[in-house]
């Protein structure tokens, strides 16, 4: 007979168990993709994140027996797309692999409460993507997934040769590269990805990344017009905590104008970025992307595997 789940509140006490969990989640992720750092297969790595976050807010924990077999907390955050909401990383929440699924269900039904009695209706959470269990567990909780996160290495990818002029983005070719984020912002806002994007961004913001030397855009010609472009820089910071390392370079935006799509512009693109990251020293390449961009998750998942799922649900208002 399986000894029943207890849920109880989340404390020091815990963490380095939680930070246990995390590990053998992430361990079994790097067995599958080896290109992922090294360092957060190590507990060490995790429990000042853990100490962080339990001190910041309410947590809990699911004990059977005298051992930990899961714990979810997360972040509290005063506004996302305009909602008090609480966001749990991929490192703040674990179960154990067999009874995943039952565990994610019993602690969910508990810190849920809290959240919604303190006002935070939207819920946020992202699960390392070998975690076929929690992922099942959050969909049927109501959560669907908005964010993938995706890593390769920096070997060239296969793709046909292309009549383009590729170069890098100096601050001579400003108004080719404001134009093509202005493209890819108009993209994201229609259906049916319907990302709406209302930060103000001025001339000096894109000279200030011309001029970076840790960030490269990438700007593809043809007959003399810029059709397509990708940007490179240090890890995002806006991306899942187990990308970010010093080794990684992340894309920061990429888009080809319909019209030049399907010929190849975008991958011979990509191999130009692939070769700078290998000559500055990177080892590995980063993408974030949401899934509700079509056109963008058939190119990255093509190129990148999946590392990290991120979900949401949205709650009634009327629930708190």
């Amino acid at each position: 007979m399986v000894a029943s789940i207890h849920v109880v509140p989340l404390d020091e006490d815990h963490l380095e168990e939680a930070a246990a969990l995390v590990v053998e989640r992430y361990r079994r992720l790097r067995a599958e993709v080896p290109i992922l750092p090294a360092r957060y297969a190590e507990p060490s790595t995790y429990l000042p994140f853990l100490h962080a976050i339990a001190e910041a807010g309410p947590g809990v924990a699911a004990v059977r027996g005298d051992r930990l077999v899961g714990f979810l907390t997360g972040w509290l955050i005063p506004s996302f797309k305009g909602r008090p909401s609480s966001f749990s990383p991929e490192w703040a929440n674990g179960a154990e692999l067999r009874d995943g699924r039952r565990i994610y269900e019993e602690m969910y039904a508990h810190l849920s409460d809290v959240w919604v009695a303190n006002g935070h209706l939207m819920h946020l959470v992202s699960v390392l993507a070998n975690d076929r269990r929690g992922f099942e567990a959050w969909n049927w909780l109501g959560f669907g997934m908005i964010v993938v996160d995706g890593v390769r290495d920096l070997q060239p990818v296969d793709g046909p040769k292309v009549d383009v002029e590729i170069r890098r983005a100096d601050v001579e070719e400003i108004e080719g590269f404001m134009a093509l984020n202005e493209g890819l912002c108009q993209h994201l806002a229609a259906p049916p990805t319907f990302l709406i994007d209302d930060e103000e961004r001025g001339r000096a913001y894109y000279e200030a990344w011309l001029k970076d030397p840790e960030k490269a855009i990438w700007l593809a010609y043809q007959d003399d017009d810029a059709v397509a472009y990708i940007g490179l820089g240090p890890a995002s910071d806006d991306a899942s905590t187990i990308i970010r390392d010093e080794k990684t370079t992340s894309v920061t935006g990429a888009f080809t104008r319909e019209a030049a799509r399907g010929g190849g512009i975008a991958t011979a693109l990509l191999n130009r970025a692939l070769e700078w990251a290998r000559d500055d020293g990177y080892e590995r390449c980063a993408v974030d992307f949401e899934s509700m961009n079509s056109p963008a998750a058939r190119f990255w998942l093509r190129h990148f595997e999946p590392v990290c799922y991120s979900l949401m649900r949205r709650i009634d208002d009327r629930a708190a």
